[in-house]
This record gives C-alpha cells, sequence and structure tokens, in this order.
C-alpha cells in the first residue's frame, strides 16, 4: 500500500488501527488495554508517559539496577514529584520480595516504576513477580520495555503492568522515531494531565485516536508503514522464535570472543537482547572504549555499544541488527585490537583521539557525597589514571588551542551541540583542565567542577551563570568579603542589572528575611578574608533549600579545612591561585558543584528551564542525558558552554598543569599552614604590643559553635591570623619593618606573607562599608571583630614559622 506522506485518509487510518491491533496481539491480546502511538524515541514517550499518569501529589518508587532506571528518577525528580528508589547492583535482578518490603515499609507510594530489560548490563526483571506484588497493595505500575518487547514474552492478558513503554526500532526491528505508550483503559480515562509544556499528553492523544482514527502529533507516514511492517514480521516470526534468534547470535559471539572478553553475566541472567562483557585494561575508559569502536569500524563492523564505568563492562546490543555472517569477522576485529594493543592496531592517533585518551575518566562518585578516595588519595589519583599509549602517570600538559574534527560530521556536530563529549577549543574544554576539574571535584566532595583563569573569575561566573537575563535578580551577602569580590558584587554586578542586600553571618535569619521571588543565590566567604568571620553554611544551605535559592561560598582560605558540597552549599568556589597552587607561581580558579541542588521547575532560574538561546535553544536538563563526562552538573555545563566560551575567562593548559601539582601535596600542606597559625596566634595573644588577636581556633561563644560546626579539626582552622597593634603608626611601623615575612598581598604561599588590608586589598571599599553602622549598633563584640582599621594587619602563615622573626 503506497500512501502521500502528508495523507490523513482512510488508508492512513486503516495502517495506524492495523499498527495497534498488532501491538496488543503481539501483547496476549489483552482486551483491557489501549496503544498509543508517539511520534519520537522511546525516551521522549517514556517521559510522556509519566507526565500523563504521575502528579505532583504521588510518591513513585523507582527501582534501579542501571542507568536507565536512574534516568526514571532523574526525570520525576526533575518535575517536583518526591519518588523514592530501591538501588540494586547493575549485575542483580531486582528481587520481587525486596520490592514487597519497600512497599510494606512506605505505604504512601502509588506508582512503582522499573525497567523490564536494563541494557545496561542485560540483566532481565522477574516482571511478572513484580507486578503482582504491587497489584497487591493497590499500586500502579509503569514499566520501560523499551528494549524487551518482541524478543521477550509479555502478556498482558494475564494482568500485566498499567502502562508500558516501547518503541519501533530494538527488537521489533523497524525504523526509529515512533514510540507506544500501551496503558490500561481504567488508567487512560482517569488519568489528569498537568500542564508540562515539554511532553505530550498521551490521555488527549488517546481520545483522538479513540474517536477519530487521526492523531494529534503525526509521525511521517512511511514510518508508520515501516512500523506496522515490522510488527507483520514479528507476528509471522513469533516472539519465541525470534528470542531464540537472538539468543543464538548472542551465544556464537561470546563463544567467538573466549579468551578476549569475557560475559559480565552468568548465562542465567543474561537477555537475549544484548551482552555486557568485562572490558579489560585496553578499554578502562571511554577513550579506550571509542578507540574499540573506531577499530571496529574501520572494518565495517557497525554495532551498537556503550561503556558502563560502574561495572567496568561495555555492552553489545540489538542483537538483532548483528548478522551471523558478522561474527568471525567480530571475532577477529576484537582480537586484533586487544592482543596486538590499542596503539598498534589503531595506527598514529590523530590529535583528538590523543587527547581523549590523554584524559581518563575518574571513578563514579559513590552515593551519599561518599567518595571512592579519601581527599588525600583524590589529590593523586582521581580524574585520571596513566596516558594509555606511552603509559606516562603524571598528567600530560596539552598545550593546545583547537582539536582535529576527524571523524563523521554528524558526530562533530553533536560535539558542538552538547549531545556528545569531546574536545573543540581550549577555551571550553582542554584535556589537561578537565584532568584538574575532575580531580578537585572529587576532593571537594562535588559532582564536578569548572576550572576558569582566577578565583575571581570564579566567582564571576558562578553568580552570572544563575541570573535570570532580566533586570531585577538580587543576592543575599555577607558583609565581610575580600575587598575585590565586595567591589565585585556591589558595583559591577550592579551594572549587569542584579543588585545586592547585606545580611549579618552571625544572624542567619536576616538571610532568610532578605530571600524574595528574585534571589539567585545566597554569598559568603567561609572564613571572611580578613575579618574572618565565620559563615554558617549549614544553617545558610537549609535556608537556601527552604526557598529554592542555592548557597554559594567562597572557600578559598579554608579548601580542605573547609568542604562546603558536603554540607550542603550547593556550589563553592575557589582561587586555586591560593592554596591549590600554593607556591604563589600560578593564576586559576574553580567552582564545584555540590550536584544536588535542584534548578528545575523554579521561576527565578529561566534559563535553566527554558530553551536557552544562548545556546541555540537548548534546555540544560536535556543536554545531560546525552553527554557522560560533562553529564554530571547541569549548572557546570551551561556555565562552560556560556559564560565561560563568551567571557573568554579561560584557564591556561600550563596554569592546569601548575596547580595539579599543587593540589598533590595540599593535605600535608593545609595540615601544616594551620598548625603553624595557631602558633603564631598564641605568640601574638601573649605579645604585648598586640591589643587583639583574631583567630578562629581562638574563638568563643556562637562565632566557637560555628567555626566548629564548619571546619575539620582533623585540619585545624585555617592558616590566616589578623591581630591589632596600639595605634596607626604603630601599624605602619610593622608594616614597614617585616624581614624574614613578606609585604605582599596574596594568601596560601609557602612563605609566611603579611599585608595590611585597609591600604590593599580593600581600598576600593568605601571606610562606612568596611564598620557598617547597623552591625556596629546592634553588636558590640561583632563590631570590633569587624573592623579593618589602619591598626588591623594580616598574617598568612607558611609552612615554617618557627623560624620567623616575629
Amino acid at each position: 500500500m503506497l500512501l502521500d506522506l502528508a495523507s490523513r485518509d482512510g488508508e492512513f487510518k486503516e495502517v495506524t488501527a492495523r499498527m495497534r491491533r498488532l501491538m496488543l496481539n503481539l501483547l496476549g491480546g489483552a482486551k483491557d488495554y489501549s496503544v498509543v502511538p508517539i511520534q519520537g524515541g522511546g525516551s521522549f514517550a517514556m517521559e510522556a508517559a509519566r507526565s500523563s499518569f504521575v502528579s505532583r501529589n504521588d510518591k513513585p518508587l523507582v527501582c534501579i539496577n542501571g542507568i536507565y532506571g536512574e534516568r526514571i528518577f532523574k526525570i520525576l525528580r526533575l518535575w517536583g514529584v518526591e519518588a523514592l528508589k530501591l538501588v540494586k547492583r547493575a549485575t542483580e535482578p531486582l528481587d520481587p520480595q525486596e520490592v514487597a518490603e519497600q512497599l510494606s515499609r512506605n505505604p504512601g507510594v502509588t506508582h512503582l516504576c522499573l525497567v523490564h530489560c536494563e541494557t545496561t548490563t542485560g540483566i532481565v526483571n522477574p516482571l511478572d513477580a513484580i507486578i503482582e506484588e504491587a497489584r497487591r497493595r493497590g499500586v500502579k505500575t509503569i514499566v520501560d520495555g523499551m528494549s524487551s518487547f518482541g524478543a521477550i514474552d509479555i502478556d498482558l492478558s494475564r494482568g500485566g503492568p498499567d502502562v508500558l513503554v516501547t518503541s519501533s526500532n530494538k527488537c521489533i526491528e523497524g525504523p526509529p522515531g515512533l514510540a507506544f505508550v500501551i496503558a490500561s483503559r481504567e488508567l487512560l480515562e482517569k488519568a489528569v494531565q498537568e500542564p508540562r509544556s515539554f511532553v505530550l499528553d498521551v490521555t488527549h492523544q488517546w481520545l483522538s485516536l479513540e474517536r477519530t482514527g487521526e492523531w494529534r502529533s503525526t509521525p511521517p507516514t512511511h514510518i508508520v508503514q515501516a512500523t506496522t511492517k515490522a510488527l507483520e514480521i514479528l507476528e509471522g516470526e513469533g516472539i519465541d522464535a525470534r528470542r531464540r534468534r537472538y539468543e543464538k547470535v548472542r551465544d556464537d559471539l561470546v563463544q567467538e570472543l573466549e579468551g578476549v572478553v569475557s560475559p559480565l553475566l552468568s548465562a542465567e541472567l543474561q537477555s537475549p537482547v544484548c551482552v555486557a562483557f568485562s572490558a579489560p585494561s585496553g578499554i578502562a575508559d571511554q577513550a579506550g572504549f571509542d578507540g574499540l569502536y573506531r577499530h571496529l569500524a574501520a572494518h565495517n563492523l557497525y554495532i551498537y555499544s556503550k561503556l558502563h564505568l560502574a561495572t567496568r563492562s561495555f555492552r553489545v546490543g540489538c542483537i538483532g541488527e548483528i548478522q551471523p555472517s558478522w561474527i568471525e569477522q567480530l571475532g577477529c576485529a576484537f582480537r586484533t585490537y586487544f592482543r596486538s594493543g590499542p596503539a598498534s592496531s589503531m595506527g598514529t592517533p590523530s590529535t583528538r583521539q590523543a587527547c581523549e585518551r590523554g584524559v581518563e575518566m575518574s571513578s563514579s562518585f559513590a552515593k551519599d557525597s561518599q567518595l571512592p578516595f579519601s581527599a588525600e588519595t583524590a589529590v593523586l589519583h582521581a580524574g585520571y589514571r596513566r596516558d594509555p599509549v606511552t603509559k606516562a602517570v603524571a598528567v600530560p600538559i596539552y598545550q593546545n588551542t583547537a582539536y582535529e574534527l576527524d571523524g563523521d560530521l554528524n558526530h562533530i556536530a553533536d560535539v558542538y551541540n552538547v549531545k556528545a563529549d569531546g574536545f573543540t577549543y581550549t577555551r571550553i574544554i582542554n584535556p589537561t583542565t578537565r584532568a584538574l576539574e575532575k580531580r578537585y571535584a572529587a576532593v571537594d566532595m562535588g559532582s564536578d567542577s569548572l576550572a576558569v583563569a582566577s578565583g575571581q573569575a570564579a566567582t564571576f561566573l558562578a553568580i552570572l551563570n544563575l541570573s535570570s537575563g532580566e533586570v531585577g535578580d538580587n543576592i543575599v551577602a555577607s558583609p565581610y568579603l575580600y575587598g575585590n569580590t565586595w567591589n565585585l558584587l556591589h558595583n559591577t554586578l550592579k551594572r549587569l542589572g542584579i543588585s545586592v542586600r547585606t545580611a549579618d553571618p552571625r544572624r542567619p535569619e536576616t538571610f532568610e528575611r532578605a530571600i524574595d521571588d528574585r534571589t539567585i543565590c545566597l554569598f559568603g566567604e567561609v572564613i571572611s578574608n580578613p575579618c574572618l568571620i565565620p559563615l554558617p553554611v549549614k544553617q545558610l544551605a537549609e535556608i537556601g533549600r527552604k526557598h529554592g535559592v542555592p548557597l554559594v561560598v567562597d572557600n578559598t582560605t579554608t579548601p580542605l579545612v573547609c568542604r562546603p558540597s558536603d554540607l550542603g552549599a550547593a556550589i563553592t568556589t575557589y582561587s586555586a591561585t591560593k592554596y591549590i597552587c600554593g607556591h604563589g607561581t600560578t593564576l586559576g580558579g574553580l567552582i564545584v558543584d555540590n550536584g544536588k541542588f535542584s534548578y528545575r521547575g523554579a521561576s527565578r532560574f529561566p534559563l535553566f528551564n527554558s530553551p536557552d538561546e544562548a545556546h541555540g535553544g537548548i534546555i540544560w536538563r536535556n543536554a545531560l542525558q546525552d553527554v557522560d563526562d560533562l553529564g554530571k552538573s547541569e549548572v557546570l555545563l551551561k556555565a562552560r558552554m556560556t559564560w565561560l566560551r563568551d567571557t573568554g575567562a579561560a584557564i591556561a593548559p600550563f596554569a592546569s598543569f601548575q596547580l595539579i601539582q599543587g593540589l598533590e601535596t595540599l593535605p600535608l600542606r593545609m595540615k601544616q599552614h594551620c598548625a603553624n597559625a595557631r602558633i603564631v596566634a598564641d605568640v601574638l595573644k601573649e605579645h604585648p604590643k598586640v591589643r587583639r588577636v583574631f583567630y578562629p581556633g581562638l574563638f568563643e561563644g556562637a562565632d566557637r559553635e560555628t567555626v566548629d560546626q564548619t571546619l575539620n579539626p582533623a585540619y585545624g582552622h585555617g592558616a590566616m591570623v589578623m591581630f591589632e597593634v596600639e595605634d596607626e603608626q604603630a601599624g605602619r611601623k610593622f608594616i614597614q619593618n617585616v624581614d624574614l615575612m613578606y609585604h605582599v598581598s596574596n594568601v596560601g604561599d609557602a612563605r609566611t606573607l603579611v599585608t595590611h588590608p585597609v591600604s590593599t586589598t580593600h581600598t576600593t571599599v568605601p571606610r562606612e562599608k568596611r564598620e557598617p553602622p547597623a552591625y556596629l549598633a546592634a553588636r558590640s563584640d561583632f563590631a570590633w571583630a569587624s573592623k579593618m582599621s589602619t591598626t588591623s594587619c594580616a598574617i598568612w602563615t607558611g609552612r615554617f614559622p618557627q623560624s620567623d622573626n616575629l
């Protein structure tokens, strides 16, 4: 039957109706279900189903044993649905008894969501038993059957899931571009659609089909024809026969690759639709896997395959697409690649390939903010292992601006459009810098980090990245800030339409009172420079979460001594120039995202929740699903691809290399810095010419409580000491007569530094702002502690103050 591609006449309706009938016939001829075709891929259909059948008042339980189950959970949370999750390893099937126990412990659960065949590793979950446990408790079930329908028998006539979602390709062996939501008629009739503009209303689509035979969103006619034909072939072959065909291909492939790679799962757990193999050392990361994939393509062997770092495995999927005649060729290609070694089998790598191979993926972060490494180990090992070609273990300097764009043009376009990982231009991403970013994210317990040209650039980009793009945004900030940061907030940002409201860090409720619907962040320094006012990070983070406002903190003065991500701070900035470098030689800044704050659905963050014209109308939450390495942080992906790209505040590769060197000894140095600072504070406290000494280790009362809650005593209390001498003349005399110490406006050097803030770092702050009258009137102790007068001096202790002539 040939139809006009724009046709919506009787013939088209007939094909559509036949396609729907075939789907139900293959599912056991269920009479209580209906099929709703969806234009687009299976993931879009899954989003449409969840959007139509799960409201914000519901409480779903998502069963996860692979990346696709995790994706379901993320989508629900993105929509503001408070989902629970049951997590198992990707190599273990879901246990119906464990699911039943979870449902019993959580009687408020309304929906159960799971993946039937988790192709992360190719494991099949026991669908019927799980559905029975849910039905017994009146819980609705939504099942991702994308990779199982057509090769694993699912009989809805016996009472299957309430909603099953699948697509036209995979085991149906039809064309991509069409998906199906198969739902019970009862559920379709009762579904209440919440307005979500970016997904299709399944209920309205169903009603249109039932009443008129027409679709509200019609795909090209040839897609419907081809899908219908594929379903007819599947019906003729039979699901059992197709499963046996797939199993033979799978078993032959496993046998052919014996001795080269081993199946990840035991035979009784392995599905017929894909097979996962434990990755040998040659493909320990995405770069190594890409090399394997290019090698197969060079031999005209195109197979659907992906790498899963958590299980150190790669899967071969879409078994039905593998021709039996290919299997021997695949075995030969695999043996050539692994036994000859990736380097020799691929020939001389291109510049881009070498860069991709040079930066290895770090181990995935464990859940609940637990690191795979301690901080002391992460500074040496996270984010990079070795160069797979030369076996060099130090991160190389890729002193390079651009990268050869070889390969398929569609893939190149995907890299530029944030649909695939890759290196394009050093202003945006560089292999040396990427190793620094991943390493410091691990050190700081964040999901990811972004390296920029300086600490000032880090603060600027972190805040601007949250802006709405419209005049009227505001920040609620502590008044106790480094001088140039104060100027950035109160002058530069004001010129960009962002105002600043100050609040007292000793009274967290003043931050809460200052928040309104245009507040984009709370901001402060963990230990302020130079006043040493501690920031109650935990309390402010909680206030921020309550109102949907992220807490952004500058932790330049206390890396490792405080890890704000673990205390709830959404974003942490650093001047890596300071302690991370450690030698006063290199400028750099870091932005760390803790990965737990949700910007989604909030009106105050429109550029996170609607198309961003700064990058071709991209929706950043969707982009995370298309990239792996850069997909760990929505906020930093946006910052990288817009603000870093457009402002050019890029760090140089050599600077990143220098910071990596400094980072390796940071745990040792910070402990020594803090110990030395305490020695200096104790000496100054007893000196007859010193009026007052300010050091977090000496604080008492409420300040001490904040310090104890915020800083890690295993390291100490920071390395800065501020003190006051008798008068201005004494202050000037002290500064002008330092001998072994250096009068330098810097922080975190290996040398002991001394500075006079009022005449150096804080000259741009108006004098009346250095001693805010409101606070002076409110609290006398707060007043003198906040002064930056001509009598105040600050010492940043280096590593060996015992030899300093104080």
